[in-house]
């Protein structure tokens, strides 16, 4: 049995159906020069999403609160009366003014206002499973510190998400100094349980500022506090980003609250490896893993590369996969 913490760790979970006409029809009235947030794998629905309820009762049963954030949708199988379970709208926590919206990264920002949120939560996308039993001291320490991986990294600019993660690094260059922050945290940056991360830390340890973090592309523990102050300092960043219907170069993510929370020391290490990012160009990979439970929690990412004939053959495949394991269906189903 899990050891208790004292106190209590909530799940949030974002969520869209991007094959709901009535979404679709109210998506495609707005025509953006940005396409990043229009193609396909974007928006893709895996209908795999009753495989994640089950594995949060099997895995995480001490689970404090899960709430789902959609766009006035909710899953035809989802029990609506199970205590656990709040669903949120966007109209819940984004200003009217902003809505509707179709950016992720607006979405994120916005998340600190859900109304009973626990300060101890942990955020997940739809495409991100756990994969074997977790406790709560794996997503938080006993104080109340997040659990994470410090690494340094460096943007190499590919697509236009790169102007995002450099947005989220322009926070923590404005408020911090790199080298007090290496100092004061050299063991934290460099530690046995971040394994190959300590190399790239080493090569851009003596740049005068921050290139980047390393992003696992996991579920990330963050602090509802430091989220609303992140929030607060930078109101420039959260307002434009808030403001744009599509995923935009000027966004910021949730990814600056957790840059944050590491450039302050606020976390305790957790093994480099504990999660797993795939693409579903790796498919077989990805099922192996489930079978096995590798990783304590997977993120199955959509790919371009798989078209649509492909991508049911390979969600089919992942079904097969999920039902080794969670076949019974969970209380969270109707």
């Amino acid at each position: 049995m899990a050891k208790e913490l004292n106190f209590p760790i909530d799940f949030v979970v974002t969520w869209v159906d991007g094959s709901d006409p009535k979404w679709l029809k109210k998506r495609n009235i707005f025509d953006e020069v940005n396409v990043d947030d229009k193609i396909e794998t974007r928006f893709r629905d895996y209908n795999l999403f009753n495989y994640w309820f089950r594995a949060v009762e099997q895995y995480a049963p001490w689970v404090n609160k899960i709430y789902l954030v959609t766009d006035n949708q909710a899953p035809d199988w989802l029990n609506m009366d199970h205590e656990k379970i709040v669903l949120i709208d966007h109209k819940d926590i984004i200003n009217n003014d902003n809505l509707p919206t179709f950016n992720s990264s607006a979405i994120e920002v916005n998340l600190f206002k859900i109304k009973n949120l626990s300060e101890h939560f942990v955020l997940f996308n739809d495409d991100m499973f756990l994969n074997s039993s977790v406790e709560p001291s794996d997503f938080f320490w006993f104080d109340g510190r997040p659990r994470d991986t410090a690494g340094l990294n460096a943007i190499m600019p590919v697509e236009d998400f790169d102007h995002i993660t450099a947005n989220n690094i322009t926070i923590i260059n404005r408020k911090f100094n790199k080298m007090s922050v290496m100092k004061k945290n050299f063991f934290k940056f460099f530690n046995l349980k971040n394994g190959p991360l300590n190399i790239y830390t080493m090569l851009l340890f003596f740049f005068p500022r921050f290139t980047r973090f390393y992003d696992l592309h996991i579920p990330y523990s963050i602090l509802k506090s430091e989220f609303t102050n992140v929030m607060e300092e930078n109101k420039d960043f959260f307002e434009v980003t808030s403001s744009n219907k599509f995923r935009s170069i000027y966004d910021i993510t949730i990814w600056s609250v957790r840059y944050t929370q590491i450039a302050k020391g606020n976390f305790k290490p957790r093994k480099f490896n504990y999660g797993k990012f795939y693409d579903l160009t790796q498919i077989e990979e990805i099922i192996k893993d489930i079978k096995q439970s590798k990783h304590k929690v997977i993120d199955i990412n959509d790919s371009s590369d798989v078209d649509s004939i492909l991508f049911q053959e390979r969600v089919s495949q992942l079904y097969k996969a999920f039902n080794i394991h969670l076949s019974k269906k969970s209380e969270y189903e109707k």
